[in-house]
């Protein structure tokens, strides 16, 4: 053990949920590059994508009313927070009976199995459970890989969970749980079926405490997020949680499922007993899937909670009866709203196109004339049709709605869809139809890819209209000019985009060199290379990963911690003596 530091005390659970980085040996890795993310928004997080699947929360909560111990590590927030822990320490401290590893985005496939093969190696003793979206998607190529013991499948495994929980308890055979793929005892493979397919979602989240944060230098990062219904009301081809892809993932005969209106008024509830909840902004996923009756319901709970600020995302354009009561729920509302792209006939192939740009404009006038504090507007590059000419024609059509609205908080945002076309999306199953290319099909294909030193090369996909390279190139030059837009309308100050855009430039110099190097065919002419690049590569990721997270809506670097899913497993205290004294 290194010199100053103290051994992490047990970690002790029925079942720990633990989130993967989606690079497991990220730190001082040398041959994979990963560019400054100057294109996400919602939430300020590194190319590790530390935010974990908010169904972990869902999950304590149900589990724990049922007696269970459930404790949650997010692996990729701990080991970037604390860069120099030995994870292996982390691992040996771990005193559960069940540990389930999240593969719901498939950005951590790499992540999650390489964190399930070390953990294998040193504590055969733990078995792992896989679960979300992916590894729904992949059950059957998940459970045959070594180092995976069951995988539960569907989108709300909360009583397959408890059933199973019950069982390893009783020390008997799972194959009772419904939902469940496992392993016997002689390595066969069992599968359970996919029964438990309720019509309604998961449970409320107790959100009344939260994650300890460390001493933090800067502006705290202060979000919750809330959503009250899986799958969805809309079609679009692109998403892996939309309607189609919803049933054809969970083989069900339904697109969506819902929070009962009771247990989303606990959740809101438990909201209004946070610690300094007036600092906190609320973010509301899916919130157009509501029933009139529902988001009415939710809509009455939230005038009750006194947060800092809400986002709330509308499919269609809202109604002036709606207006009034978002205004009046809360005073610093935001409505965000996704048309994917300026032009309304490709933006209807994409699943949009549900108001021209003429309305949309029209009812931001209303909605700030209503009380509504902001509107966010997110477009998107990569989807069917769309041209490097007509991403940027979205730009100036931007630049528009920055003048016409200059001074009110109207601000539109655009980031390329990278780096995967979601498994199980209608545009993944039939690429040929929607104009796409796909490059990995399988979860190894995409293991591999992940692995690749160029993002052009981690990206899982292509159109017709748009390659791979032309999805970074085309998606970051429309960043910038809309970040240059912003300054020059006094949005954002001319400093803070400089920065910004000089981070992106830097990406577009250095990643031609190393998509070059990561293109070579010899497997040791490429390594040579890449070595050579070491160094440049490494002082670029230390920059990324540890130098704060910032997104388009907030260009301020601040540090990764105090944030909901920033869950660390021990106390600060211990986690501070842990590290070494040389740091």
């Amino acid at each position: 053990m290194p010199s100053g530091t103290q051994a992490l005390s047990p970690l002790e659970a029925d079942l720990l949920l633990l989130h993967p980085p989606a690079v497991f040996d990220f730190r001082g890795r040398r041959d994979l590059y990963l560019p400054f993310m100057g294109t996400s928004g919602d939430v300020p997080i590194t190319p590790l994508y530390e935010y974990f699947p908010v169904g972990f929360k869902t999950l304590q909560r149900f589990l724990g009313d049922r007696g269970h111990g459930v404790r949650l590590l997010n692996l990729a927030s701990l080991l970037l927070r604390y860069p120099h822990l030995d994870v292996d320490r982390v691992i040996e401290a771990l005193d559960v009976g069940l540990l389930g590893i999240d593969l719901h985005w498939m950005v951590h496939v790499q992540g999650s199995l390489a964190i399930a093969q070390r953990i294998k190696r040193l504590r055969p003793d733990l078995p792992i459970i896989f679960g979300g979206i992916s590894a729904t998607y992949f059950a059957a190529e998940l459970i045959g890989t070594p180092d995976v013991d069951m995988v539960m499948v569907g989108y709300d495994t909360h009583e397959p969970m408890d059933r199973l929980l019950r069982a390893l308890r009783a020390g008997q055979s799972p194959s009772e749980v419904p939902n469940l793929w496992w392993k016997d005892r002689d390595g066969s493979i069992r599968q359970n079926g996919f029964s438990h397919q309720p019509r309604t979602f998961g449970c409320g989240i107790d959100w009344s405490s939260q994650p300890e944060a460390p001493a933090i230098k800067g502006l705290p990062i202060r979000e919750i997020l809330t959503t009250q219904n899986a799958g969805c009301a809309h079609d679009c081809s692109w998403c892996g949680g939309s309607n189609q892809a919803f049933r054809r993932i969970n083989h069900c005969d339904h697109g969506r499922a819902h929070k009962s209106i009771d247990e989303v008024s606990y959740e809101l509830g438990t909201l209004s007993r946070r610690a300094h909840v007036g600092a906190h902004h609320l973010y509301t996923v899916g919130a157009y899937n509501q029933s009139d009756r529902q988001l009415g319901a939710f809509l009455d709970g939230l005038a009750k909670v006194a947060v800092r600020s809400v986002s709330i995302e509308q499919f269609y354009l809202p109604p002036d009866e709606l207006l009034a009561r978002l205004a009046a729920a809360n005073q610093r509302c935001t409505i965000t709203l996704s048309p994917l792209i300026h032009d309304v006939q490709v933006a209807k192939l994409a699943g949009r196109g549900v108001y021209t740009n003429d309305e949309m404009e029209a009812w931001i006038d209303r909605a700030l004339a209503a009380g509504i504090h902001g509107v966010d507007i997110w477009y998107f590059v990569g989807m069917p049709e769309q041209t490097d000419r007509l991403v940027f024609e979205t730009i100036d059509y931007c630049e528009h709605l920055l003048a016409r609205f200059a001074g009110a908080n109207v601000n539109p945002m655009i980031c390329p869809m990278i780096p995967f076309l979601d498994p199980g999306s209608s545009a993944f199953e039939s690429p040929d139809r929607f104009g796409y290319h796909v490059f990995f099909r399988s979860l190894e294909q995409h293991r591999r890819g992940a692995m690749r030193a160029s993002i052009i090369n981690r990206i899982n996909y292509e159109t017709k209209w748009l390659s791979r390279e032309a999805l970074i190139n085309v998606g970051f030059e429309a960043v910038k000019r809309l970040m240059e837009a912003k300054a020059s309308v006094g949005m954002l100050p001319r400093s803070h985009v400089k920065r910004h855009n000089e981070a992106i430039d830097d990406v577009l110099e250095f990643l031609p060199t190393v998509h070059a190097a990561d293109c070579i065919e010899l497997p040791a002419e490429r390594e040579r290379e890449l070595e050579r690049l070491g160094d440049e590569i490494g002082r670029r990721n230390e920059q990324v990963l540890f130098g704060g997270v910032a997104n388009q809506a907030f260009l301020l670097r601040r540090q990764p911690a105090g944030r909901w899913f920033d869950e660390l497993g021990w106390p600060i205290e211990a986690l501070e003596a842990s590290a070494p004294s040389d740091r």
